[in-house]
């Protein structure tokens, strides 16, 4: 038989140890229901995210990036990619689509990459590109080149742009689409993101790509 002290002490014990077990299956419960899980087709649509159910190829013309460095055929395999096409002189969607941009990534473990594509490469040389976006993230990256070239980036992912006239002579903007273009691990066009973006909208994207 036990005294009363040792029978005080197991229950101490017991309950230290039941302690010690809720903690952990609190743990693991916590761990299970906030990983990463893919998405269905379903609740990408529902969060703005069209995602393809079978990714298409593309072919990467000869662009560079802001460093003023070719892109090569491989450049958009190994990582997931999501491409914005805008420019630099953009007076709201652009800056706006790229701060959120920044927002959403900046409690992603593993972001992926994010890039800018000019469609107004007669201003966005890679320098100007470069200046930009270190505004927003240094980890963001700029596209440029040719308007054919960007012409036949974007005819590919189905994206539209072109120049408008502005109130001066000679001046203009450009329209351009708004969604953001979404590349799989091995370069191919998985889907889009309509806008408008929201942080949070962009982050469940994320987590379940």
């Amino acid at each position: 038989m036990y005294s009363d002290t040792q029978k005080t002490g197991i229950r101490k014990t017991l309950g230290i140890l039941l302690g010690i077990i809720m903690v952990m299956l609190s743990l693991i419960f916590l761990n299970y229901v906030t990983r990463d899980v893919a998405l269905s087709a379903e609740q990408a649509a529902k969060l703005g995210y069209i995602r393809f159910e079978q990714p298409r190829n593309i072919t990467v013309p000869r662009l560079v990036t802001e460093q003023d460095e070719q892109i090569l055929p491989t450049h958009f395999q190994g990582q997931w990619d999501l491409l914005y096409f805008g420019f630099t002189a953009c007076p709201d969607i652009c800056p706006t689509t790229l701060a959120v941009l920044n927002q959403a990534l900046s409690t992603v473990d593993k972001p992926p990459r994010v890039h800018l594509v000019s469609v107004d490469p007669e201003q966005d040389t890679p320098a100007q590109l470069a200046r930009y976006l270190a505004g927003f993230n240094p980890a963001f990256l700029g596209v440029t080149g040719s308007h054919d070239q960007i012409t036949q980036l974007a005819t590919q992912l189905n994206v539209a742009f072109g120049k408008v006239p502005g109130p001066e002579l000679g001046s203009y903007t450009v329209d351009h689409t708004g969604s953001i273009v979404v590349l799989d691990t091995t370069g191919r066009y998985a889907g889009f993101i309509k806008a408008p973006h929201q942080p949070g909208q962009l982050q469940q994207i994320i987590a379940g790509l």
